[in-house]
């Protein structure tokens, strides 16, 4: 065996690289250029976090109501506009129809009530109905919330107290008191839904008033032959604006009480 068969030969070695790595010179590159143009992300609106309470659920329950209306009202909704998850409500309010009570009672905690007073029993009546009337018009179908619905929670409770004990204060049977309390409320419900139709439909006030003349010109050219007393009664029945039309029906209505109090006494 030679020496030359029993040492190990030598491998060749890679010289190494003298200059920078790719990703060093691509960051070198990206270093000396302006920063590139992203497509803006979309804003999300922005959240509050609330303290989780039965008073802020209503309170953010009525802004969801002013925009979206009854059908727009959901718990996720409410959630979402409190910051939270729709989850978390169902600790303070069982869905969405107690949400509902307890909006429309919050409204009418709103309305003023005054001391019964048999001197003045009747303004008091009407002034309750009047402010009763402009909160639930204030809001998007908040007339509508209330309809159906049985005084049973707090507010509505004290105002169909004080409501009832106008009315006795007025001199009226217990059957008219009791019966005019439900009358009352729908009455006032119903109108205040339908000038909510006006209100919050989307109309300007120019268009409202264009579709009403547009009404009072209709009935001004029904033919008398065909619609005797309904032409000749056309301007007193689109005339009148819907706070004279709703004035006139608080009138009938204690007029009516009292005519059915005194039969019954």
């Amino acid at each position: 065996m030679s020496a030359s068969r029993g040492r190990p030969k030598s491998r060749p070695t890679s010289a190494k690289p003298t200059g920078p790595s790719p990703t060093q010179a691509a960051g070198a590159v990206s270093a000396a250029l302006p920063a590139p143009p992203r497509f803006p992300r979309p804003s999300k609106r922005p959240t509050r976090r609330t303290a989780l309470t039965v008073e802020a659920i209503v309170a953010a329950a009525i802004e969801v109501l002013d925009e979206a209306g009854v059908a727009g009202l959901t718990m996720r909704r409410v959630a979402d506009q409190l910051g939270t998850g729709a989850a978390s409500l169902y600790a303070h309010v069982t869905g969405k129809d107690e949400l509902l009570e307890l909006v429309f009672d919050e409204l009418v905690g709103q309305v003023p009530l005054p001391e019964p007073d048999p001197k003045i029993w009747r303004e008091q009546v009407r002034q309750m109905a009047r402010d009763l009337r402009a909160v639930l018009i204030s809001h998007r179908d908040a007339a509508l919330a209330g309809l159906g619905r049985i005084p049973t929670s707090p507010k509505m409770l004290a105002a169909a107290e004080t409501l009832v004990a106008t009315l006795r204060a007025g001199g009226l049977s217990d059957r008219a008191v009791a019966l005019g309390l439900d009358q009352f409320t729908l009455y006032v419900a119903a109108d205040a839904f339908e000038t909510g139709l006006m209100e919050h439909g989307g109309m300007t006030p120019e268009d409202v008033q264009r579709y009403f003349d547009d009404v009072h010109a209709f009935y001004m050219r029904l033919p008398a032959d065909r619609f005797p007393v309904l032409a000749s009664v056309a301007d007193d029945m689109t005339g009148p604006d819907g706070a004279e039309r709703f004035e006139f029906g608080l009138d009938v209505l204690i007029a009516g009480l009292e005519a059915v109090s005194a039969g019954t006494s």
